[in-house]
């Protein structure tokens, strides 16, 4: 039934003679359903007067001057039937009882999701040889000077340096260059910017910016994690033990070959390099075997990311 029940369907209603689907639309409509209490209510009451006044008048001997009486009484309970009606009726109270929805819409999260770190750099001196194998600068929060392979004379002497907070694999080398470069002619590589490498922005690598590594905006590394701070270890679930090289046998070499990796999300490690080195071989041997390894990722806030995490290769001889 749409719309609501006229005042002949309502009164139909209070004296018991409404339709079926009348009485079925007065229970399941608030408006409706609220007018059919308040006049059955006032009804009631109307009732009780007349029945009290009916039952008085049979019983009791009524004093002529309590006739007076009770018409005012009958007359003041009817203008507060009537009160009540026009008060029902009227359309702030009708729409006070009628249903209210209210709606709860989160904000968006994005804001206080925590950013992945980012780190990296790179640069070069737009040379058509590729960069230079040689040690990485120091590190500073604020460089003055990008590195270069072919330092040239200054009248205000600075040590070059680049951006990160992170430890810098350690290469015996006499001049700056790039750990994972070449061996042979010196050259600052085909970046551009200043610095060493195939990026740009004064930092050595194949990033972008004052760091060292493929990543951006300085520091070094290409956005993993560190243990702490919410950040748990990596697991090693599966480890490959390595094989010794031919002139390490010979030599009766030992030691530790200390690699730096990523971890990534799956727990495969990524982006090994090589912080104490043997020699002899035995580098590539760790890292043969390091790649092989398997590992539980490191978790934060209950998702696996990638972390960065030292492995010590020990080699020795029985």
């Amino acid at each position: 039934m749409s719309g609501h029940l006229s005042s002949d369907k309502i009164s139909a209603i209070l004296i018991g003679d409404g339709a079926p689907g009348e009485l079925s639309h007065a229970r399941e409509c608030a408006m409706c359903g609220a007018e059919v209490e308040t006049l059955s209510a006032a009804l009631g009451l109307f009732r009780e007067s007349v029945q009290e006044m009916s039952e008085r008048r049979a019983c009791v001997a009524v004093e002529s001057h309590r006739g007076a009486a009770w018409v005012s009484s009958l007359a003041i309970h009817a203008a507060a039937i009537a009160g009540i009606v026009v008060i029902g009726s009227i359309r702030p109270v009708m729409n006070m009882v009628q249903p209210v929805a209210t709606y709860l819409i989160a904000p968006p999260l994005r804001p206080y999701v925590e950013k992945l770190t980012k780190g990296g750099g790179g640069g070069g001196g737009r040379s058509s040889i590729d960069a230079s194998k040689g040690a990485l600068p120091k590190t500073s929060p604020r460089p003055f000077t990008p590195p270069r392979v072919d330092p040239v004379e200054s009248k205000l002497p600075m040590t070059p340096t680049i951006v990160a907070d992170a430890p810098l694999p350690k290469i015996d080398a006499a001049n700056f260059g790039d750990p994972l470069g070449r061996l042979g002619v010196p050259s600052n590589g085909s970046g551009w910017g200043g610095g060493i490498g195939i990026g740009i922005d004064g930092g050595v690598g194949v990033g972008k910016g004052p760091g060292a590594g493929p990543g951006t905006n300085g520091g070094f590394g290409d956005g993993a994690y560190r243990a702490g701070g919410g950040v748990s270890s990596p697991v090693v679930l599966l480890r490959v033990e390595p094989e010794y090289s031919e002139e390490a046998r010979r030599a009766k070499w030992q030691g530790v070959v200390e690699l730096q990796i990523v971890v990534d999300e799956r727990g495969v490690p990524q982006q090994m390099r090589v912080m104490r080195s043997l020699g002899l071989g035995l580098d590539e041997k760790a890292t043969e075997a390091v790649a092989k390894w398997r590992f539980k990722p490191g978790m934060k806030n209950g998702k696996p990311v990638p972390v960065i995490a030292v492995i010590q290769v020990t080699f020795r001889l029985l």
